[in-house]
């Protein structure tokens, strides 16, 4: 073989070998993201609820939104990567009605803190403005088109 052949190969096997490794990364990093949601989805199910029927679990509960909150001013934000490392508010509805507000507060490796307030219909609305799907499953509205 000469020399244009060697390179082509070494190149092609160049290809092939940054090709798997990028898969392999990719791959690592979506499983973990499930694993962390799975871990978060868990942690909010086993907090105890108070609603008008009596104490329930989180699983009971419906979960209608999950934001992150971004504070531009936290420069630890910076150094912290990944939903499961940013604080998540949990808004979620529960028999009776009610409605409730988790703050997820991520510590390392150790489980969340979690932050529960008991919200009014008034401030869920408000809370779920402008978000149709949200608010129908938080109130059973139809979602106008």
């Amino acid at each position: 073989m000469d020399t244009a052949h060697w390179i082509l190969l070494i190149w092609l096997g160049t290809v092939v070998v940054s090709t798997a490794v990028t898969g392999w990364i990719v791959l690592w990093h979506r499983l973990n993201l499930r694993q962390s949601a799975l871990r978060l989805q868990a942690a909010f199910d086993a907090l105890p609820f108070d609603t008008p029927l009596g104490r329930v679990n989180g699983d009971s509960l419906t979960v209608v939104k999950i934001a992150y909150r971004l504070d531009q001013d936290d420069h630890s934000l910076h150094a912290r990567n990944g939903p499961d490392r940013w604080d998540s508010l949990w808004y979620a509805a529960g028999p009776g009605p009610s409605y409730f507000l988790a703050v997820c507060m991520p510590e390392g490796c150790v489980a969340p803190r979690w932050r529960v307030r008991r919200l009014d219909e008034t401030r869920m609305r408000a809370a779920l403005s402008g978000d149709h799907r949200a608010e129908m499953l938080a109130f059973g509205e139809a979602i106008e088109a």
